[in-house]
């Protein structure tokens, strides 16, 4: 008696072996593929466009009057993976500033190179080192900005095969600030943004 159980018993165990054997090897099939789509493959296009929006007050001690600041910058940044880690990057930006009821507008342009590490999980950590020039008085060098170095060290959560969230830390340095020679400022820089990529490498 115990000996019959102890056959059906180990039937039954085989059975379910066999028959759970393919849907491990399935799993184990899909899993693999998940790690790989979790990567950023040479060839691939992303399409980062990027708004950024900043207000603020500054009252000087002994003065009646509250100085205020608006600053709105627009980039969007074409990049271009050469391999599965690094990426160059180009972009435009334009960068509207008021202050105190006075306000000007710079156009200028971002170039840069991007390194995408090893995803971990679902994600996958990067870090940008760029340059850049905004342009105050037309396309010369007269009231230019440079922008440089522009570093920034974040992570992308990738949404199905076309998208990625973006989260960043970075810090500018900029020289002739707002176009005024000798005037220079430094920056740190915190984003949240959203990528494209059009063009996607399988």
């Amino acid at each position: 008696m115990k000996t019959r159980w102890f056959v059906s018993a180990l039937v039954s165990l085989s059975v379910a072996a066999l028959l759970s054997a393919p849907l491990r090897a399935g799993a184990t099939t899909i899993t693999a593929h998940e790690k790989m789509y979790r990567t950023v493959p040479a060839g691939t296009i992303e399409f980062s466009p990027s708004v950024s929006y900043s207000h603020w007050n500054m009252k000087r001690e002994g003065y009646g009057n509250v100085d205020t600041f608006t600053k709105l910058e627009i980039t969007p940044t074409l990049g271009y993976c050469v391999s599965d880690h690094f990426e160059v990057t180009g972009g435009f930006m334009t960068r509207h500033e008021s202050s105190n009821g006075n306000s000007e507008t710079a156009l200028g342009t971002t170039a840069g190179v991007i390194y995408n590490f090893n995803p971990q999980g679902g994600f996958v950590p990067f870090a940008s080192l760029g340059f850049g020039a905004l342009f105050y008085d037309g396309f010369h060098l007269d009231n230019t900005a440079v922008l440089a170095p522009m570093v920034n060290a974040g992570v992308r959560v990738l949404v199905g095969s076309s998208a990625s969230v973006n989260a960043s830390l970075g810090f500018q340095h900029e020289a002739n600030a707002q176009g005024e020679s000798g005037l220079s400022s430094n920056r740190l820089v915190a984003g949240v943004g959203v990528s494209l990529f059009p063009w996607h490498s399988h």
